[in-house]
């Protein structure tokens, strides 16, 4: 089974040339005479604007004050559902939000990319509504419905005329209390989600963004884990709908509702509309230590081709509710934050002329997040233009900002945050954000206030205590051929990876001693399992296989009917014939070291027969020794390299999961169900893609225990099998695995 392998330009702005000096017109041996004179200046002391009277004054800066928002209640439904509603009749409109306190804060390394997928979801169908019925159902009444997830929460917002509010509160109560996760519509997101991935190597700037909190925050922390092709397209259905079970809950989640409605009968409409959906108690947030960075770290992401490099560099920043928040607000801002009045942008694009922009950022999470500065220049300026950003950096570092930046981040910052609240829908997302961190309203009112506060001396402060100008991070993604002499010429050390390459690989479980105690319970459980399935002595005693089996094979939402037949001769043998949509053909055959393959030729009416050879031959090989009837035997041997994992759950049923190394690189996951302990799933990665082969319905066969449903699934394709014949003990020709004659 061979697996296929699977740059956006920057335009600088040009500055305009320079104006040059009018020349007057001159006929030929005509000396001075003829000569057009310009005009003469009015003299240097001259003001033509002197003494008018009717110009108009620039306005005075007004003083910071307190934000003046709509009445606002709070109030908590029966089921832990806490409710603030917004009134404001200025438009006839409804905005309802719902905010659930579970993101990507709380993915487990085995599940990345769960909560987008999980969001993504809620709005694909319902036990009332399909996908396209919900859409249809918001789009009668000329209103929006949507759901994404962030770091920190899961967001479902419906926004209406006021007098459709009904719609929107009937809608997003069914979505939670009704979704049904559908297969087909989890197939579709997955795709999209790896499609973002893949057009993250067309991005450099967007991989530049991964790569550095990668390096930053490094492998056993949840902010350097990034999705890849991989980690999506291991995502299972069951893996959502555990999430939703999990966290999805309403003691876990906000209400608000925000525009023209009445106040008085708002909280029985909700008390309605959300009062079945039922509480559960909900897990802790997992907490990470954070990494040590010691010294500068530097990661070259070779992108041949690439003009322009992008560069980041990284430290730790702060939490939200630290002390030194608005201080932080304000040095940034005259860093890199205030885009073309900032120090950044000035010395780098006007002072430099190295790139058009450049700019600082911080995150304001609950938990310490990253201060990243960003620019981008072409190649042959890369690590220059690196030192002038960490130069700027040192700077504010020792000398924080001057008075003079200090006034005018807070005129920018305070001045501009009440236009920040032009709709009821506005005052809601921000009411959102502040009681997520537990700040109240009084946050949102206070805000242009506590910005105020910040003098010289606490903005100097806070960029002396939070700025490291010797420990930190820093990515660069441009043409290595380049960048690297320019990194060597200065003597900095690097570590160089493909633009190609995962980001964060995936964990390597083998790694680290395995709990003795742990894995001979595993042992308990395999053997019991083996015992299960008929015995290791009947398991044994098979020497060939023959199997056919029908169903369907499902690529990017084009069912086909497939036929397959199997036939196995132990120990190495294996040819496996598939028949899709009843006329495409493609035969597979392992004879021991050997193999070939015959597919059909898409631009011919024939069929091309070659030798399997390297990677090929290796997946052929490795399809043969993980046979579902006997990877048992393989476990259970004395020799197997096991390694137990943590317990999962498929469909509600607790699983345990054990890994089993293959002399073929992939190493299979395997899941027996703790209950029946029957192999309900095993799973293996190659060349960056997984598959999950799902077996249930199992029957006895010559007292063997045989699966006859059996699902596979890998990125792009889903295939479902109904066994329709299985012999054990099967009589096969040994010309079975003969190569054709061509």
């Amino acid at each position: 089974m061979r697996r296929s392998l699977v740059v956006s330009v920057v335009a600088f702005a040009s500055c305009a040339p320079k104006a040059q000096e009018a020349v007057a017109p001159m006929l030929p041996s005509d000396g001075t005479t003829h000569v057009a004179k310009p005009a003469e200046a009015p003299g240097h002391g001259e003001d033509p604007w002197t003494g008018r009277n009717d110009l108009i004054n620039e306005p005075a800066v007004k003083s910071p004050h307190k934000v003046e928002l709509p009445p606002i209640d709070q109030f908590t439904l029966s089921n832990g559902l806490v409710v603030y509603t917004v009134a404001d009749n200025r438009l006839p409109t409804i905005n309802v939000q719902l905010a659930i306190k579970v993101g990507r804060q709380q993915e487990p390394r085995a599940r990345l990319g769960v909560s987008e997928a999980a969001a993504d979801m809620l709005v694909k169908g319902t036990r009332a509504h399909d996908a396209v019925a919900l859409a249809r159902a918001i789009d009668f009444v000329g209103g929006t419905i949507d759901a994404e997830s962030t770091f920190e929460a899961t967001l479902l917002s419906c926004g209406a005329l006021a007098r459709d509010r009904n719609t929107c509160l009937s809608l997003m109560s069914e979505i939670m209390t009704q979704s049904t996760f559908p297969e087909t519509e989890l197939a579709k997101i997955k795709e999209q989600m790896i499609g973002n991935v893949r057009a993250r190597l067309d991005d450099a700037g967007a991989l530049a963004s991964e790569h550095v909190q990668n390096l930053l925050w490094g492998p056993e922390h949840v902010r350097g884990w990034i999705n890849s092709e991989q980690s999506v397209n291991a995502l299972r259905r069951d893996d959502v709908t555990t999430w939703a079970k999990t966290w999805y809950v309403p003691n876990n989640a906000m209400l608000v509702v925000a525009g023209d409605f009445d106040p008085k009968a708002i909280k029985g409409e909700l008390e309605r509309a959300f009062g079945t959906w039922r509480k559960a108690p909900v897990p802790p947030t997992p907490s990470y230590k954070e990494p040590g960075l010691s010294g500068i770290r530097i990661r070259l992401v070779d992108k041949p081709g690439q003009t322009q490099t992008h560069i980041r560099i990284a430290q730790f920043g702060i939490r939200h509710d630290d002390p030194r928040f608005f201080d932080t607000l304000v040095w940034n801002y005259a860093l890199g934050g205030g885009a073309f009045s900032s120090r950044l942008m000035k010395v780098v694009r006007v002072e430099g002329s190295k790139a058009y922009g450049a700019s600082s950022a911080f995150d304001r999470n609950m938990d310490k997040g990253s201060l990243v500065a960003q620019t981008f220049t072409r190649n042959a300026e890369a690590v220059s233009t690196a030192k002038l950003v960490i130069a700027q950096l040192a700077k504010m570092e020792k000398d924080g900002p001057s008075d003079d930046e200090i006034a005018a981040a807070i005129a920018n910052l305070a001045g501009g945050y009440e236009m920040r609240f032009q709709s009821a829908g506005d005052v809601s997302t921000a009411l959102i954000g502040a009681e997520l961190h537990g700040f109240g309203v009084e946050y949102l009112q206070n805000y242009p206030l506590q910005v105020a506060k910040v003098d010289g001396a606490s903005a100097r402060r806070a960029a002396s205590e939070i700025i490291d100008p010797r420990d930190y991070v820093i990515v660069m993604v441009g043409d290595a051929k380049d960048i690297e002499p320019q990194l060597k010429k200065e003597g900095w050390r690097y570590e160089k990876v493909s633009f190609t390459d995962p980001i964060s690989p995936e964990p390597r479980l083998a790694d680290g001693p395995v709990d003795p105690k742990q894995l001979e319970a595993v042992k308990k459980i395999l053997n019991d399992a083996l015992a299960v399935k008929g015995g290791k002595a009947k398991l044994a005693a098979i020497k060939s296989i023959h199997e056919v089996s029908s169903g369907t094979t499902t690529i990017k939402d084009q069912a086909m009917p497939v036929e397959l037949e199997k036939s196995f001769v132990l120990p190495d043998h294996m040819r496996v014939d598939a028949t899709i949509a009843k006329q495409l053909k493609v035969v597979v055959t392992v004879a021991g070291k050997t193999g070939w393959e015959m597919a059909p030729n898409p631009k011919t009416s024939t069929s091309d027969l070659f030798d399997l050879a390297g990677n090929d031959m290796a997946a052929a090989q490795f399809e043969a020794w993980r046979e579902p009837e006997l990877i048992l035997l393989k476990a259970t041997d004395p020799a197997a390299n096991l390694v137990p994992l943590p317990d999962d759950t498929i469909d509600g049923k607790l699983q345990t999961v054990v890994k089993l190394a293959s002399p073929f690189g992939p190493d299979v996951l395997i899941f027996i169900d703790q209950k029946t302990k029957l192999v309900t799933r095993t799973m293996f990665a190659a060349q960056g893609q997984s598959e999950t082969d799902d077996f249930a319905d199992y029957r006895d066969v010559a007292g063997i225990k045989v699966a006859f449903n059996r699902n596979s699934q890998t990125v792009g394709r889903v295939t479902k099998l109904v066994v329709d014949k299985v012999e054990l003990a099967a009589k096969i020709d040994p010309k079975t695995f003969d190569k054709p004659a061509q």
